[in-house]
């Protein structure tokens, strides 16, 4: 029986079938499509409307295994396949821990920024704030604002708890000071009173340093938005999901390049080799990132995050700022072109059966 045959008595398995061959690759389908769907109609039950459940999966997973596979004796495309896979799973990483970070707290505006600093100094005079941005932490604030030597830990603490925040005990802190004394025009050594506290409230972590010398001092506020429990999973799913597709995206291009003519096959593995040098280096900051964010997970200073390493710094002490998102958005272009420039021949045809055992 044809499948032309049976379509004509219902089409709706037929339908289910073509539905489940999507998860053969592309060049399969055309060439085995049909005589796929016309042995399957014909192995049917009279009646049936829909695949078996034990066909079915047996479809799914042999889709899966055609998708894996590489070309045979090709080492490159191995080699290639590898790199890649790598790569797409340190920007899974990325993507995962960017989502992550999606569910953490705001931070302050500088209206609120100035307030906090008013409140763990105690003093009405502006202080010194900042956004600290760096290619390994998430984002986070910091301000300076200069007090008398009388400033005291325990009272700003109060404000906070008063103010609704969960406070820490008080930690001494080390620290040194020295002045000139005016007489014998000497330095000496100042008598410090150095001590720290943190808040904690709607996902915010504060950190209160005061450094207090007899007649001056400063206190110093950090802030930064908390971790939330999925983050690290995040990162793991995306990284897993990354190893996957960049697996199966590298096996169907390594097919493409292979059908493709000597020459574009040539030109195209020159690209996708330039494309995979250009893309190490991000590669290597982000999975950097990911082991600091494991690491040193916790909330005793800002969070550690993988999509970081795209942002301006000096992730690596060579080169500029910007280099690591530059040779992303330049590994992504190449691989771009490499791509269109991979494009098959004409293929042979064939009526050969391939249903997978």
């Amino acid at each position: 029986m044809t499948a032309a045959t049976w379509s004509n008595d219902d089409r709706s398995l037929e339908r289910h079938y073509r539905k489940l061959l999507l998860a053969y690759p592309g060049r399969h389908r055309r060439r085995y499509g049909t005589e796929m769907v016309t042995t399957l109609l014909e192995m049917a039950a009279p009646g049936q409307r829909h695949p078996r459940p034990g066909e079915a999966l047996h479809l799914l997973a042999s889709g899966l295994r055609h998708r894996l596979r590489l070309p045979a004796r090709r080492p490159f495309a191995v080699l290639a396949a590898v790199l890649l896979a790598l790569t797409m799973g340190a920007l899974g990483g990325a993507a995962g821990s960017w989502a992550g970070s999606q569910t953490f707290a705001d931070l302050p505006d500088d209206a609120a920024i100035a307030s906090l600093a008013q409140r763990a100094s105690g003093a009405t005079s502006d202080s010194v704030h900042m956004r600290i941005v760096s290619p390994w932490l998430e984002e986070s604030i910091s301000t300076t604002t200069e007090v008398g030597g009388a400033w005291d830990a325990e009272q700003a603490r109060q404000r906070f708890a008063a103010d609704g925040w969960s406070v820490s005990d008080i930690t001494p802190l080390g620290g040194q000071a020295v002045g000139l004394n005016p007489d014998t025009r000497s330095f000496v050594d100042l008598p410090m009173r150095n001590s720290t506290f943190s808040a904690r409230s709607s996902g915010l972590t504060l950190q209160v340093r005061g450094y207090l010398t007899p007649d001056h001092g400063s206190v110093h506020l950090d802030g930064w938005a908390q971790s939330r429990p999925m983050f690290l999973p995040l990162i793991v799913v995306g990284i897993l999901i990354g190893l996957v597709v960049g697996w199966l995206f590298a096996a169907a291009l390594a097919y493409r390049i292979v059908e493709a003519s000597a020459e574009r096959r040539r030109a195209s593995t020159g690209l996708w080799a330039v494309a995979l040098v250009a893309l190490a280096l991000p590669a290597v900051a982000l999975y950097g990132n990911a082991l600091r964010a494991f690491r040193d997970h916790g909330d005793v200073d800002p969070v550690f995050t993988v999509h970081s390493a795209f942002t301006p710094g000096p992730y690596y002490p060579l080169g500029p700022s910007w280099q690591i998102l530059a040779l992303t958005i330049a590994g992504a272009v190449l691989a771009g072109a490499a791509i269109l420039l991979a494009r098959p021949g004409p293929q042979p045809e064939t009526r050969e059966a391939a249903i997978a055992s």
